[in-house]
Order: structure tokens, then C-alpha cells, then sequence
């Protein structure tokens, strides 16, 4: 029989493990949730995430509603609230021209699939190598479908504890928090509020350059497949091409509403891909004599019951296990999420926070475990590399995702923006010049390493990884505790039992968030230094 043919086009193997690794976890989801505001997606136009205009109190000190924007400014002003610039000009422009300066909310169902949209992402095709790290076993499914249900449910608390903060924070300011750090601030002080911003810089900016090397890789793969050759095939061109030709263009608009129709698109391509793994997987067309099986590269067809179950118990079990714990990585628009929702409370909060990460959870346990049956042992950084170029319902599986991590960049890129200027221009006014500056220089900079670099690289994954963890785990707790400790001070609150009791449960938390953090940073060291010992 004549040889199989070569490998698919795609990501290298420095790519794919790097894809397979914590960070990109971390990436996607932080990404997703570092600047997508709870509304990015609902039909209407939005101002820049960090622009959150304050709530008025009511007489009885509860929450009023949010007041509307109705002025327009030449210049931007960086406010010195952590996380919180200010970009005046475009989002009051955007309000004021959009919905005339009212801001329509979102419904418990329009949040709650904007929840889900911001942490399900292309990061979840990288959790069936995860499981390949622990063993080539299908009962290695089940320890890892646990651990993420439990991450999850760990992560949606911490989220639901960012919105009672902002429920409860009308005491200790005149204006609900606007973002993360905002929120430290104003609960622990600010001198310290710059960690907390630049974790929120360097972490959707890391995954922002793995995103930019995946779309490189994923263009050029797509280009091939419809026949182009030579410079127009290569990852170099489809880099500059998206990075001048799309995205810049859409980093530019003043209103995420003009990407609702990409953003439609990448919701449905989760769902899409979900069903074509499925469909795959249930047919056995990769298995030996399916009809795919030798249209693939021996290392990327399915391989099962090999190295065994023994993996569960070793350091290579930490490569999934960074994976699940920053899986859910949202937290960075908890605040936009409760001041976005409609007749907002903490039941409702409450109510979406549960949603939300349950159907994240069962939507990755699904994606993992179909990935998984498919390909075992040998299922790649991304799973989409292991299907068959001649597969077309690969192709379209590829092309939706590229399109949703398209039209996702825009989002990403405004809270990278807004935490550069706060760090680098805090209390010092914007102008539009600036501003287009400091643009261009954060695109230019980004497409610059992406042409340079195949693998994002030892720092992408490890500050990712560490600043997740930290994101997840440790600030909103602490945070939680300056709160209730204010509060049980100053008699607004009792120490019943119940608080007490989580108060315990935040120290707990934070031991967790620090061992999570040393977890991923020594899967991130050993991956780059000594994989032979994964």
C-alpha cells in the first residue's frame, strides 16, 4: 500500500504543547473574561469595559440604578482607581450614540450564555491532551471529569463572592466597583493595587500572543487546504494580513455591537464542534479501517490502553490539573456581570453564577471525554490537529474557531488597553493621539513576537499560570475578608456562625490559590526544561 501521507498542517510540536499546556487554558478563558463585559454580546452598544458609570444610592442606602451617560469628551482620562481607566472619549461617544445614554441590561438568560460564551473557548480543545498526559486509559476519565466539576464549583463561588463585594460595598464608597482592581482598592487599600492591574495585563497579554500564533498556524493550515501555495500559504503572511487587514480595524471600533455576528458565530461553532466530535467518535472513522484512519500521521491516530492508567499519580497528572484549575477564568468581569444584570440581587447573581459554570463544566467534561475516546493517548495540544485534513467536517470546525477567536480579539484587546494605561499613565490625561499610540504599539508588539516566535514561550505559561491562580483563588477571597472584617468592625455586620464559617473557608481558599500556583508554575518549569519528567 502506498505511505500514508504527511502530517496534517498546523501547529508545530512547541506550539501544540504549548496549546496543551496550563496557559492556554488560562489564556482563552482569561482572555475572554479579563474585558468582555457581561453585555459584550447582547444587541446593543457598550462603552469600554473599565467605564462602568457609578450607581446613585437610594435614601435607604440600597442600590440605585445605574446613571445614565449622556456627555461626550475630547480626551481620555486615566483614573487613578486600579483597573479602572476611563477611556471618556470613545465610551461616551459609543453610550450617547448608541441607546441615547440609558443602558438596557441583560436578562438572567442572556447573561447566562454570556457567561458560558466567555469561558468556553478554544482553550477547551486542549483538555483531551490533558487527559492523554495522565494515561492512554478511558478510565482516566473519570478522575479528570471530577476534578473539573470540582474546580468549577470552586470557581463559582469565588465568583458569586465578587458579587456580593459589589452588593455590599455601598458602605465603603460613593460608586460600585468598576472592575477587579477597582474593587481591591477600595477594599484593601492601594498600594497594592498594582498587582492585581498587572496581572490583568500581563495575563490576557500573554494569551493574547499564544492566540496570535494559533490563528497564524490555523490560517495558514486553512489556506493550504483551499490550494494556496508558497508566501501565501505561510503563518507569516496570515499573521499580518489578520493582525492589519482585521484585527487592527475592529480593535478600533467604538462599539462591541458591530461583532455580535461574529460572536454568534463562535457560540455556535462550540456546539457545532461538539456534535462533529461526536459524531466522529461514535462512528470509530479514525479507528484502524475507518474511513480516516491512514489519511493521518501514525503519532496522531487514536492509541488506547498503551502506557496504561499509571499517569494519575504522577507529576504529569499536574498538567491537567492546571488546566481544571483555571478553566473557569472569568473573574475579571464579575463586576460587569452583576451591575450588567437585570434586576440585579444576589439570588439572581447567584442564580447565574450557578448556570453559568455548570454549563461551562458540562460543556468541557463533554468536549474532553468525546476528544479523548477518539484519539486516547495520542490526542494533541489542539484536537482539532489530530482530525484529517480531507476531513471537511474538520475544516469547518477550524474555520469557526478561527472566526470566534477573531471576532473575540477586539474584546480581549480593550482590557488589555485599559490595564496598560492604568499602569503606565494612572492619573495623567489620554488623548485620542495616545491612545491610538498606545494601540498600535500594543498590536505592533504582538504581532512582532508572533512572527518571531512558534512558542509563545517559558513566561506565557508560567505568569499565566501563577497570576490565574492568584485571580481565582486568592484576591477575592482576601478581599471577602477585608470586607466582613470593615463590617463586623463598624456593627453592619454580625459574626454569626455562618460567617465564621467562611471566613474559614477563604483562608482555606487562599492555601488553595498559593498551592494552585505553585502547582502550575512547576508543570510550566518542567515542561520547558524537563519534559521527560512529565
Amino acid at each position: 500500500p502506498p505511505p500514508p501521507p504527511p502530517p496534517p498542517p498546523g501547529p508545530d510540536n512547541q506550539t501544540m504543547r504549548l496549546l496543551g499546556s496550563p496557559s492556554l487554558i488560562l489564556g482563552t478563558c482569561a482572555l475572554l473574561a479579563a474585558s468582555a463585559p457581561s453585555s459584550a454580546f447582547a444587541p446593543r452598544s457598550i462603552p469600554n469595559p473599565p467605564l462602568v458609570p457609578p450607581r446613585s444610592k437610594n435614601v435607604d442606602g440600597g442600590r440605585g440604578a445605574l446613571a445614565p451617560t449622556t456627555t461626550t469628551t475630547t480626551t481620555l482620562s486615566v483614573r487613578g482607581g486600579a483597573g479602572n481607566s476611563a477611556l471618556k472619549a470613545e465610551a461616551s461617544a459609543a453610550a450617547a450614540s448608541s441607546d441615547g445614554g440609558g443602558g438596557e441590561k441583560q436578562t438572567l438568560t442572556q447573561a447566562t450564555v454570556n457567561l458560558i460564551k466567555a469561558c468556553a473557548g478554544a482553550g477547551m480543545l486542549s483538555l483531551p491532551a490533558g487527559v492523554a498526559a495522565m494515561g492512554d486509559s478511558p478510565k482516566a476519565l473519570l478522575p479528570a471529569s471530577i476534578l473539573l466539576l470540582i474546580l468549577g464549583s470552586i470557581s463559582a463561588y469565588s465568583f458569586f463572592m465578587l458579587g456580593r463585594l459589589s452588593h455590599h460595598n455601598s458602605d465603603a464608597s460613593d460608586r460600585a466597583p468598576t472592575s477587579f482592581g477597582d474593587a481591591w482598592e477600595t477594599e484593601v487599600g492601594p498600594k497594592s493595587a498594582w498587582v492585581v492591574v498587572l496581572s490583568c495585563l500581563l495575563t490576557p497579554y500573554g494569551a493574547a500572543l499564544a492566540y496570535t500564533i494559533m490563528l497564524g498556524d490555523m490560517l495558514s493550515s486553512l489556506a493550504s487546504t483551499a490550494g494556496l501555495k508558497g508566501l501565501l500559504a505561510t503563518r507569516h503572511a496570515s499573521i499580518l494580513a489578520l493582525m492589519s487587514l482585521v484585527i487592527y480595524p475592529l480593535c478600533n471600533l467604538k462599539s462591541m455591537a458591530s461583532l455580535a455576528p461574529i460572536s454568534a458565530v463562535g457560540v455556535a461553532g462550540i456546539f457545532l464542534t461538539c456534535a462533529f466530535m461526536a459524531v466522529r467518535c461514535i462512528g470509530g472513522s479514525y479507528l484502524p479501517g475507518g474511513a480516516f484512519h491512514e489519511t493521518v500521521a501514525a503519532t496522531l491516530r487514536p492509541s488506547f490502553d498503551v502506557a496504561g492508567f499509571g499517569g494519575v499519580l504522577s507529576p504529569s497528572a499536574l498538567v491537567l490539573c492546571g488546566m481544571a484549575a483555571t478553566a473557569y477564568l472569568v473573574h475579571f468581569s464579575a463586576y460587569d456581570f452583576y451591575n450588567g444584570l437585570e434586576d440585579n440581587n444576589l439570588k439572581r447573581f447567584g442564580m447565574l453564577s450557578v448556570l453559568g459554570f455548570a454549563g461551562t463544566a458540562l460543556v468541557s467534561v463533554l468536549m474532553m471525554s468525546l476528544g479523548f475516546l477518539t484519539f486516547g493517548g495520542n490526542a494533541a495540544g489542539l484536537i482539532l490537529n489530530n482530525y484529517s485534513t480531507a476531513d471537511a467536517g474538520a475544516t469547518l470546525c477550524r474555520l469557526l474557531t478561527a472566526v470566534g477567536l477573531i471576532g473575540s480579539y477586539p474584546i480581549f484587546f480593550r482590557g488589555i488597553k485599559s490595564a496598560f494605561l492604568d499602569l503606565f499613565y494612572r492619573n495623567e490625561e489620554v488623548s485620542p493621539s495616545r491612545d491610538k499610540k498606545v494601540t498600535l504599539g500594543l498590536l505592533g508588539s504582538l504581532t512582532g513576537l508572533g512572527l518571531l516566535l512558534e512558542n509563545a514561550g517559558f513566561m506565557v505559561s508560567f505568569t499565566g499560570a501563577v497570576a490565574g491562580s492568584a485571580i481565582i483563588y486568592i484576591f477575592p477571597p482576601v478581599m471577602y475578608l477585608k470586607s466582613t472584617a470593615r463590617r463586623i468592625a463598624n456593627g453592619s455586620m454580625v459574626k454569626s456562625k455562618r460567617v465564621k464559617l467562611e471566613r474559614a473557608v477563604s483562608r482555606a481558599l487562599i492555601g488553595l490559590g498559593v498551592a494552585m500556583g505553585v502547582a502550575g508554575g512547576t508543570v510550566t518549569v518542567l515542561d520547558a526544561f524537563f519534559p521527560h519528567l512529565l
